[in-house]
């Protein structure tokens, strides 16, 4: 049955979704950072030369606004910048400052030591596998939303 199905995978997404946040909430308490700064972080360190603030919102998949509050949180504590180079209130690009890319490498060191340690059971091909098939079901599912 497909129905049977929709509450469990609800239910393990939802509560593996609280549970990373609870676990980087907690790891990044002595910084003075919660989940979402952690988010916004590792985008803009994976971008190359920074990312606008609409950008960054569709990177992290959420709203400008809250994109906003965050990185000006961020920005007072001196782990984000407005690119200087940039040009135009629009087109500013946001960056790591050199604070902000030496939390950006205390937040992988993090990462690595809780997946290692929830990754220690699980092979490297079914990981493969299980991020496909995750990969899948996202565009399965926002294909279904551009139909509507």
């Amino acid at each position: 049955m497909e129905s049977e199905r929709f509450s469990p995978f609800v239910l393990y997404i939802e509560r593996i979704s609280k549970n990373i946040k609870r676990v980087a909430d907690i790891k990044m308490e002595p910084y003075g950072l919660r989940s979402p700064h952690v988010l916004c972080i590792l985008q803009l360190a994976k971008s190359d030369g920074g990312l606008s603030s609409t950008a960054l919102a569709d990177a992290c998949g959420v709203d400008k606004a809250f994109v906003s509050r965050i990185t000006s949180e961020l920005m007072t504590k001196n782990y984000i910048m407005k690119d200087e180079n940039a040009r135009g209130k629009y087109k500013t690009k946001l960056v790591l400052t050199e604070k902000g890319q030496e939390i950006n490498q205390v937040i992988v060191g993090i990462l690595e030591e809780c997946f290692k340690q929830v990754d220690a059971n699980i092979t490297a091909k079914k990981l493969d596998i299980f991020y496909d098939v995750l990969c899948r079901i996202d565009g399965g599912i926002a294909n279904l939303l551009k139909q509507n």
